[in-house]
């Protein structure tokens, strides 16, 4: 018979024991003469007006690891909730919907259980099994990881088909349909893509500006790709602060991504956060910090779940 067993650990923390992990990432190639090959100065597209815009985002939360045992065979686990939603902006900002709250269990070493549930008050929780080979805990976390990005691009996708002109928080994982105008915003300068003449553009540029074009290929995602700048510069800051990397799919084709870049220029620096007010601004846009705490608002208090997770497994097993 299963039994789970609480990890004491807070989830923040990864586990107890868990074996080193290093994650690996596709290598990817870079064209930054897919637009042009003059790099000299930022491109500056003409005044644009305003257009109906909606952002995407997803959060994610571990809500406790577990040790999962079935006869002499273990396995870690982890119970987590995650949540995707959008907010649209005409105007007016309102939620898209109010998103639907996804927990699940996923269980290491191919091991299975029925769904686990759990009471607050009077709230009923379930989380919903999934089984993966995988035992190590972080591969683990990218399986409640890629659960989160699939939400994610479903509300992406039916936003871009409803005519939206939709940000995504975080770099594209669109799987389908790659001409839908459906733009990723990457707030993180993780990895450096641009060297020598390209690179030197980018602390030059402005808010309403834009560098060229450029691919950005691993097999996986391939993108067309471009920087820009969401609030003037503050000689306070290092030379790439307020730069954001933003995306679209190769499908689109160049003429079609050279009229989003065009837009996304023009539009996205009135939605740059507000230093002093997000933590991660101004890379952090307002309605994607206000999404993201609805939506954590909406999965419940982290302790108060936890404590009732720990109460459910105390006498060890399953359901």
């Amino acid at each position: 018979m299963l039994k789970l067993k609480a990890d004491p650990w807070n989830p923040g923390y990864g586990a107890g024991a868990e074996a080193p992990f290093e994650e690996e990432a596709a290598e990817v190639v870079a064209d930054t003469a897919v637009e042009t090959s003059d790099w000299a100065e930022p491109l500056t597209p003409h005044p644009c007006p305003d257009e109906p815009v909606g952002f995407v985002d997803g959060v994610m939360r571990i809500d406790l690891r577990v040790l999962a045992q079935d006869g002499d065979h273990r396995a870690w686990g982890l119970l987590g909730s995650y949540a995707a939603g959008g907010v649209l902006c005409n105007g007016t900002a309102s939620f898209a919907e109010d998103p639907t709250v996804s927990r699940v269990m996923v269980l290491g070493g191919k091991l299975s259980s029925p769904p686990l549930e759990i009471t607050i008050g009077s709230t009923g929780l379930a989380y919903e099994t999934r089984s993966v080979s995988m035992e190590e805990p972080q591969e683990q976390r990218r399986t409640l990881q890629r659960l989160m990005l699939d939400a994610e691009q479903r509300m992406a996708m039916r936003l871009a088909t409803e005519g939206w002109l939709v940000f995504a928080d975080g770099p594209l994982h669109l799987k389908t349909a790659g001409d839908l105008p459906v733009v990723g915003v990457v707030k993180r300068m993780v990895t450096a893509y641009l060297e020598g003449a390209e690179a030197a553009l980018l602390p030059r540029l402005r808010p309403g500006q834009r560098s060229p074009l450029f691919a950005l290929g691993n097999g996986v995602v391939d993108r067309y790709a471009w920087y820009q700048r969401l609030i003037p510069s503050n000689g306070l800051w290092h030379e790439l602060a307020g730069l954001v990397r933003c995306e679209v799919r190769m499908e689109m084709g160049v003429p079609e991504a050279r009229r989003v870049a065009d837009r996304t220029a023009c539009i996205l620096p009135a939605f740059a956060g507000r230093p002093g007010v997000d933590p991660r601004a101004p890379q952090n846009l307002t309605p994607v910090g206000a999404l993201e705490g609805r939506l954590r608002h909406l999965m419940g208090h982290p302790t108060v779940i936890r404590r009732a997770l720990q109460a459910r497994l105390a006498g060890g097993e399953a359901p």
